[in-house]
């Protein structure tokens, strides 16, 4: 893809859309009844207007469970009556958000996927793994619910109003999950820099590189070919802190929140000495982001965790330039980096992006890179 200028938004006009740029006491808009509230921050550092989370200020009796409306939430879900194909990335943002799920446009049966959630409860995002329908027209709707699932007397807000969109795969044969061959160092190793595995098999729609025993904190994702046949990480182990670390690597069948998913173990549970001088202090990986190969729309979120990221960018696979995006960095531990990446700043078409953290901010002398992100590519289509 070749690069062009990008347009970005000033923080507080991007925050204006969440939330009261600035503080102090409640205002009214030259008597229009829009209030100004000062801002909240979530734990995870998202700006939010204060006047959301009273029922009367926010005129939401359900306050402050919401879900977000207007052109900036708009953007999470392909256009009615548009077609889709491969991995589809899908989001919705809000408040107080406890189960968001896709269903039919009327109904809940068959439930096409559940969200995964943000830790402050603001941003749900699912991967759908389109392979996994038929081809042809499908009725859909996104619902968001105050309580998760199964739990009685939820309230139900329309995330996403029923469209139809039209699913083109060239579906290969449905294939049984399995792993033929794999690649990793042994049980005892000791690893530094960046290291390559890989996993070969069929019907793979998934793979991460979690503990030894558990499924969080997941500590890589895999990239996956469109056939399902090889995926690879190239894991820069120094996204993880030195010392002594027990992992192992489970493929999936079908991508997280999609149902029927089946586990297969890929590399069995073996102890790796992980050792490049990197303390505690410095350290991190994604957290949220679009699976390598996934069609991406309108503002797409994207997260990095860990801690001392002073800078966090969105940069071309190789090289540093052009900077795609800066995170936002929510202080003092520098623990908790997002950006909100507007893809309708590029044209349409397949692009291969990294996510760069590094020890200091922009500009100063000595900093440390870690590759929070290694080069995914994703299909932009708006």
């Amino acid at each position: 893809m070749k690069f062009q200028a990008l347009k970005t938004l000033g923080a507080c006009a991007l925050a204006a859309m969440l939330a009261a740029c600035g503080g102090g006491a409640d205002m009214d808009m030259a008597g229009s009844g829009t209030k100004l509230a000062p801002t909240v921050w979530t734990s995870d550092g998202r700006g939010t207007n204060s006047c959301s989370y009273d029922p009367r200020c926010s005129n939401n009796p359900y306050a402050p469970f919401n879900v977000h409306s207007g052109t900036y939430a708009n953007v999470g879900f392909p256009a009615d009556g548009a077609t889709i194909s491969g991995m589809v990335r899908l989001q919705v943002s809000g408040l107080a958000l406890e189960n968001v799920e896709l269903v039919p446009a009327s109904g809940y049966v068959p439930r096409y996927g559940v969200f995964q959630l943000s830790n402050d409860k603001t941003h749900a995002w699912l991967d759908l793994d389109t392979t996994k329908l038929p081809n042809g027209p499908i009725a859909v709707r996104a619902a968001a619910f105050n309580k998760p699932a199964g739990q009685p007397d939820a309230v139900e807000l329309t995330a996403m109003s029923p469209r139809t969109w039209m699913v083109s795969n060239t579906n290969p044969p449905v294939q049984a999950l399995s792993v033929t061959a794999a690649s990793a160092p042994g049980d005892g190793a000791v690893v530094a820099g960046t290291i390559r595995l890989e996993l070969r098999g069929t019907g793979i729609a998934n793979a991460e590189l979690l503990p030894g025993v558990g499924y969080t904190p997941r500590l890589g994702q895999f990239n996956v070919s469109a056939d399902r046949t090889y995926a690879w990480l190239d894991l820069d182990t120094r996204t993880i802190p030195d010392g002594v670390r027990d992992i192992r690597v489970s493929v999936f069948n079908v991508t997280q929140g999609q149902a029927g998913a089946q586990e297969v173990v890929a590399i069995s549970p073996r102890r790796w000495d992980f050792r490049n001088g990197v303390g505690a202090d410095f350290h991190g990986s994604v957290t949220v982001a679009p699976l390598h190969g996934s069609t991406l729309s309108g503002i797409v979120v994207l997260e990095v965790r860990g801690a001392g990221l002073r800078n966090i960018e969105l940069l071309p696979a190789q090289g540093y330039t052009p900077i795609l995006g800066t995170f936002s960095v929510w202080s003092p531990q520098y623990a908790i980096g997002y950006y909100n990446f507007d893809t309708r700043n590029l044209p349409n078409g397949p692009i291969d992006l990294r996510i760069s953290a590094f020890s200091v901010a922009p500009g100063q002398p000595g900093a440390r890179e870690i590759i929070a992100m290694p080069t995914r590519q994703w299909i932009i289509r708006n």
